[in-house]
């Protein structure tokens, strides 16, 4: 299998879909805050610190099964992350910390047409997360792929600032990004600076990928907290859905200036549980806007995004409802969850 993905659109063919086994609210340091909780007290969070309870896991589980159905039956590969036991403490000379999940495989890998770039998470809990990879990128190698990582950060406290949340918590100390903040436009790039991407990230990913031949924009004071892929979405070139509670015509990037878009925020809301990890919900509702494209008509969406169901089928997109239970507590949806590693086309200049 050899890596081929340049968008978010074109013809699925190959897919990393996550588990929700032994996923947890890992060690709750500045970096977790940093990730999932910078609005909330490290003291209201710190008793989260634990496994998931075993029905929130079971049902996650269950919910991803029916969405590797929904791919093979549509004709894809799918691939399923190596049991990783997240409890494991592991350190540097600086700190010390706990796995999270393998839930996002979508977090940490950036492909862009036959390169996987392993990207510096802001977050010390993922580190080495992308083991539960590796056997899948190992034969990717074999077959010609190109493997890179950035430069792993140091992640010390003086990286994070909770003093003033209209600003990124992440300060620009280091590069540091997630593979989410970046939207793959075939030869340009969007990036997000926001509390998981800073513009040396960006600095790194530019002088990396412009001698290769991309495009790279920087995106600011758009959405400042986690990732993109739930207030950007292109769902096929000249075509992009847009979470209106954070974009609007005057910080809409100017990428899309020609295009057609869709904005939206109906998000139908879905209550997170009411103890214990996950009671305080580390993303917001709006991961509802969180699908999965097949191709350039056919997405997946969570079955109870009734509105956005209703609006996609209205811009004539075919919509495949598929259930994702707790995609508000594990902090990622259908894309978050998943990693195209395959899609049918070639890198393509859309701008």
């Amino acid at each position: 299998m050899k890596i081929s993905s340049n968008n978010d659109w074109d013809l699925l063919k190959e897919i990393i879909v996550g588990k929700a086994d032994k996923a947890r609210v890992p060690t709750v340091d500045l970096s977790t805050m940093n990730m999932s909780y910078a609005n909330y007290s490290i003291d209201k969070i710190k008793p989260l610190e634990g496994e998931y309870p075993n029905w929130i896991i079971d049902e996650a589980n269950e919910d991803a099964e029916e969405l590797c159905d929904i791919l093979r039956q549509a004709g894809v590969i799918v691939h399923r992350p190596q049991d990783i036991d997240h409890s494991k403490k592991f350190s540097t000379p600086n700190w010390s910390t706990t796995g999270w999940y393998s839930w996002c495989p979508r977090d940490l890998l950036l492909p862009l047409n036959n390169l996987m770039i392993e990207t510096p998470s802001a977050t010390r809990s993922r580190m080495f997360e992308t083991y539960a990879y590796h056997d899948i990128m190992l034969e990717a190698i074999q077959d010609g792929t190109e493997w890179i990582s950035s430069p792993k950060p140091k992640l010390l406290d003086e990286l994070y600032q909770f003093n003033n949340l209209s600003d990124p918590t992440l300060k620009n100390l280091e590069p540091v990004f997630d593979a989410p903040n970046c939207v793959r436009l075939g030869r340009d790039i969007l990036f997000q600076i926001s509390n998981t991407g800073n513009w040396l990230g960006f600095q790194w990913l530019k002088n990396t990928l412009e001698p290769r031949g991309y495009r790279l924009h920087a995106a600011e004071h758009v959405y400042s907290f986690s990732h993109f892929d739930s207030t950007i979405i292109p769902l096929r070139p000249g075509l992009v859905l847009l979470n209106s509670s954070r974009v609007n015509s005057n910080n809409c990037p100017n990428l899309f200036d020609s295009w057609d878009k869709i904005y939206f925020d109906n998000i139908d809301i879905k209550e997170t549980p009411q103890e214990g990890p996950g009671s305080i919900s580390p993303c917001s509702s709006y991961i509802g806007m969180n699908i999965l494209s097949i191709d350039t008509n056919t997405v997946i969406v969570s079955r109870d995004q009734i509105n956005l169901i209703r609006v996609l089928e209205q811009n004539k997109m075919t919509v495949i409802p598929c259930t994702m239970r707790h995609a508000q507590t594990l902090s990622g949806g259908f894309h978050c969850a998943t990693l195209d590693l395959v899609r049918q086309g070639s890198l393509e200049d859309y701008f």
